[in-house]
């Protein structure tokens, strides 16, 4: 009897598997070595700062046992200056972040001559962009890919609850991709959400991106008041 050799070939599902498995056991994901300035696009990245960090959404000085101060600096040259502590631990790969922050407004005069001189039927306008905010995120780490989940409150004019996923896979080197999802609790802002491409070096980090935001304020004089889509932009340099 002849013996016959038997090959057996994968199939599209056994690739598939193959590829996934590649992806997610990696043991090398570079996007999440280090916190960088620990922001997505519209949102927080679950982890802990561990160095200095000079950003425009974010600059921090980390403590000890995990917290860190930080302000942003794109607030605080909008006249609203800001001083938050945060919190964060990576347990494998869990990651766990709280936060808070006051922000301080000083230019609701600036704005309400403004909006008086662009609208002659507005005399005085009160503007209140001042007052607490928290924050707490949850993130798994998967190799190359992060997924986490984020809640944010803050009393400003008035009280704002959002709930936001993301979803960031490291593609190329210090490259990954973002995607961003969820609402805002209050009626008649439900959906919130961006995309865009992430660039997390050992220094150098940088982020673009859209954001919808489906902002409508008709006393602002520039498209009717009417903005859907915001760009998501950051630039930091992590002191290492």
């Amino acid at each position: 009897m002849t013996p016959r050799n038997t090959f057996s070939r994968p199939g599209l599902l056994g690739l598939a598997l193959g590829a996934l498995g590649t992806l997610l056991g990696s043991s090398q994901a570079h996007a999440f070595n280090h916190a960088g300035n620990a922001r997505l696009l519209a949102s927080d990245e679950a982890a802990v700062i561990k160095k200095p960090v000079l950003g425009l959404q974010r600059s921090a000085v980390p403590l000890a046992w995990g917290f860190a101060l930080d302000t942003s600096v794109l607030a605080d040259a909008a006249l609203a200056p800001n001083l938050g502590l945060r919190w964060g631990l990576e347990a494998g790969p869990h990651r766990f972040v709280i936060g808070a922050r006051y922000t301080k407004f000083l230019g609701s005069q600036l704005i309400s001559d403004f909006v008086s001189t662009q609208q002659e039927s507005v005399k005085n306008l009160e503007i209140n962009f001042e007052g607490p905010s928290a924050y707490a995120l949850y993130g798994l780490q998967l190799g190359r890919v992060l997924v986490q989940a984020e809640v944010r409150h803050w009393r400003y004019q008035t009280a704002t609850t959002t709930a936001t996923g993301a979803l960031v896979v490291n593609f190329a080197g210090n490259w990954s991709v973002v995607g961003e999802f969820g609402v805002r609790l209050q009626e008649g802002y439900p959906l919130r959400g961006a995309a865009g491409i992430r660039y997390a070096g050992e220094n150098f980090g940088f982020s673009l991106g859209a954001a919808y935001v489906d902002v409508n304020e008709p006393l602002v004089p520039l498209n009717e008041g009417r903005f859907p889509i915001l760009p998501a932009f950051d630039l930091s340099w992590t002191f290492q």
